[in-house]
């Protein structure tokens, strides 16, 4: 059993060595892009009070930002109240630093509502996926202005990332949600009911017309917001004279660029695609460079509160449940709970039993069975409550 985890986890290892590398490759081939003489003269040049300034504008949109995923939450019958949306969304900024993608922050955004609110974890995990769709198309459409009104795009480097950008955004996601809705109806367990709560959280807003506008215009208003913040960020790297268009060209296919899985977090990535872009509109690459570099320091320092708001405020034990969904084993990990029983805090262990009851609950049909099962996981979410609020 032990070979079988060490075999499984030897492609991931692999992996994350060759991202590892090519992160490295293009941090490389990101500094030797400027001339970094001038790079010390623009950065001399540009005031740090200023890009403070925009970095607290910047953390200020992400309530906007959250406030489009809790409308799609509460569409989804998800009834999570505004400000820990806000203090959760917060916290996946956190741990998107350190993890990446679907299994890093927008694991534990997911975690995070069904926790609070004793929710399907599908239908979270499809909720955060709608809002990053959501998003993303915003972007593209602010981004494909961008580069309509400036006649730029029969440039490769404009188009591709934008047809592959849409091509994700509704294509992938048509394909994942009817895969989804396929396998809920094809298999009669809870597994299928699974997938069919994952489409619904994805779907579930678009089902209300006047829910769906409110989401896209939330969205469309934070990336043209988004874009204004990093046109004035462009001002304080030694941009000037560029239009909103041109920002909004060079954000939304920089980000498209940089959301490829080829380096962490998008390192050296970005920032090579973001000195190629501006170069077509004759920014010098040292401005280009110092940009998106602000761009990149603002992100991370807006996201360090969110570690804050994880220990004043969230439930410790969805570290546990990121670390049981990563695990390659089910089995593996079925007896390293075994093994440590007397070593889980109790907390742990009543999370622990709430999970497996509810997992029963989905697969027994008898009656009598169900509400016994009900009975008993009545009396350990009054447990959890104690445990978890002591002070209440």
């Amino acid at each position: 059993m032990v070979q079988d985890g060490a075999k499984a986890r030897k492609p991931k290892l692999w992996l994350n060595g060759l991202r590892l590398l090519l992160t490295a490759i293009f941090i490389v081939l990101a500094i030797k892009a400027v001339r970094w003489e001038q790079m010390l003269e623009v950065f001399h040049q540009t005031s740090l009070m200023a890009a403070f300034g925009t970095a607290f504008i910047y953390a200020c949109l992400q309530f906007l930002s959250a406030t489009r995923w809790w409308s799609i939450a509460k569409a989804s019958g998800i009834s999570l109240r505004w400000k820990d949306a806000v203090a959760a969304f917060y916290t996946g900024m956190f741990f998107n630093l350190f993890l990446p993608g679907l299994v890093g922050g927008d694991a534990v955004r997911a975690l995070i509502a069904a926790r609070k609110t004793e929710h399907s974890l599908a239908s979270s995990f499809g909720v955060v996926y709608a809002d990053r769709t959501v998003g993303f198309i915003a972007m593209l459409l602010v981004g494909t202005w961008g580069a309509i009104s400036l006649h730029l795009t029969n440039s490769k480097l404009i188009w591709q990332p934008l047809a592959l950008g849409a091509i994700f955004a509704f294509g992938v996601t048509a394909f994942i949600v009817a895969t989804a809705l396929v396998i809920s109806r094809s298999w009669q367990n809870h597994w299928g009911e699974r997938f069919g709560r994952f489409a619904n959280g994805i779907v579930a807003f678009l089902q209300n017309p006047k829910t769906g506008f409110i989401v896209f215009a939330i969205a469309l208003t934070y990336h043209l917001s988004l874009t204004l913040t990093l046109m004035l960020l462009g001002q304080v790297a030694g941009i000037s004279g560029k239009p909103f268009s041109a920002y909004a060209m060079v954000v939304a296919i920089a980000t498209v660029i940089g959301s490829l899985p080829i380096t962490l977090h998008g390192l050296g990535v970005r920032e090579l695609a973001s000195v190629k872009l501006w170069a077509l509109l004759n920014v010098p690459a040292e401005q280009a460079m110092m940009w998106a570099l602000l761009w990149r320091v603002m992100t991370w320092l807006v996201s360090l509160p969110g570690g804050l708001v994880y220990l004043l405020w969230a439930d410790k034990t969805i570290w546990r449940d990121l670390q049981t969904l990563a695990s390659t084993s089910v089995k593996e990990v079925s007896q390293k709970q075994t093994i440590e029983q007397f070593t889980i805090p109790k907390s742990q262990r009543v999370d622990i039993a709430i999970a497996t009851l509810e997992d029963l609950l989905e697969e027994t049909e008898d009656e009598s069975i169900r509400e016994a099962i009900q009975r008993r996981l009545e009396q350990l979410r009054e447990e959890q409550k104690r445990l978890h609020h002591p002070s209440n």
